[in-house]
């Protein structure tokens, strides 16, 4: 996927789509590509384990979309789950995915249209916020993250899951990906996004990050048959759904050549309260970021080749 995601606009996949080239959002609602934070499930798991999410933990998740990371959440560790989304179709279509699950799932999770910038919730409300790549979109990400302090509970967390640029693309891959989105998208590496999603206010809890990597063409094109086929679009005649066929396998392998550049991000931020905060601390393991001195990744030390060292 490219370095933002796209909250869906699911318009009725049964109308005539009569353009030479269908619009992205439209593309993906007819398609209906399952919306998943970077990492899938495996990310979920990990969020999970490194918040302690159990029964007790209320969640609220910003760009909920259709419904992926909410329900999963629910479903592993039985939190109680509430998302919001900008997008009322996405909003119809999560609520859908949760009245079709079984009755100790949904009714633990809730999805309403609601604006980060404006959370229809109590203070303290909440011990843990999710976010995926809905903070790209966010206009006024000051006023967002205010609304994130207020709603959570002392010392609760935020996670965001954000991609990246590892490497720099090149201009073509940039004007690809501009052709197929519809608009341009930030060569943004980690620390562009960490002074843009981390601000002064907020501890760095936790940050991992995990490289991506583009896949065979041979597994793009069966991912191409498999979404584009008769059976999951019948209801679009033939020739329009060649059509999406070849338009969905162009942004694919788009898509496919820019995760080669990418990483992602699972940023851990926390609530501190004032008075608290803590004193920084000097030694810390290799592969953990450092965000008192040297904002960077603490790098491990070079292999003793003496062989002096005691054993």
């Amino acid at each position: 996927m490219p370095v933002v995601q796209i909250e869906t606009q699911h318009a009725d996949p049964a109308r005539q789509l009569t353009p030479s080239r269908i619009p992205y959002v439209d593309l993906l609602s007819l398609v209906g590509e399952t919306n998943r934070c970077p990492g899938g499930k495996r990310t979920i798991r990990r969020i999970a384990s490194r918040l302690g999410i159990g029964p007790h933990t209320r969640v609220l998740e910003i760009g909920s979309n259709t419904g992926f990371t909410s329900l999963e959440l629910t479903k592993i560790t039985g939190c109680t789950a509430v998302g919001i989304d900008v997008n009322p179709a996405a909003v119809a279509e999560a609520e859908r995915k949760r009245a079709s699950l079984p009755a100790r799932i949904a009714e633990r999770v809730s999805f309403s249209v609601g604006d980060a910038c404006d959370i229809q919730y109590d203070d303290a409300s909440f011990d843990v916020i999710v976010c995926g790549g809905a903070n790209t979109f966010v206009q006024n990400r000051e006023a967002a993250l205010d609304e994130y302090l207020r709603v959570l509970r002392p010392y609760g967390f935020v996670s965001v899951t954000n991609l990246y640029y590892r490497k720099a693309p090149d201009q073509q891959l940039l004007a690809d990906l501009k052709d197929v989105l519809g608009f341009e998208i930030p060569p943004y590496g980690l620390r562009d996004w960490l002074q843009i999603l981390a601000p002064a206010q907020w501890e760095i809890y936790d940050l991992e990050t995990t490289d991506l990597a583009d896949r065979p063409d041979s597994v793009v094109e069966a991912y191409s048959d498999a979404l584009c086929s008769a059976e999951r679009l019948p209801h679009i005649d033939e020739a329009t759904r060649l059509r999406v066929r070849e338009q969905w396998h162009r942004v694919i392998s788009v898509f496919n050549r820019n995760h080669a550049h990418l990483g992602f991000m699972e940023l851990t931020l926390r609530k501190s309260m004032p008075g608290d905060e803590e004193q920084p601390e000097l030694f810390l393991m290799p592969g953990t970021w450092d965000p008192y001195f040297e904002q960077g990744f603490v790098t491990a030390p070079a292999a003793d080749t003496t062989g002096t060292a005691l054993s």
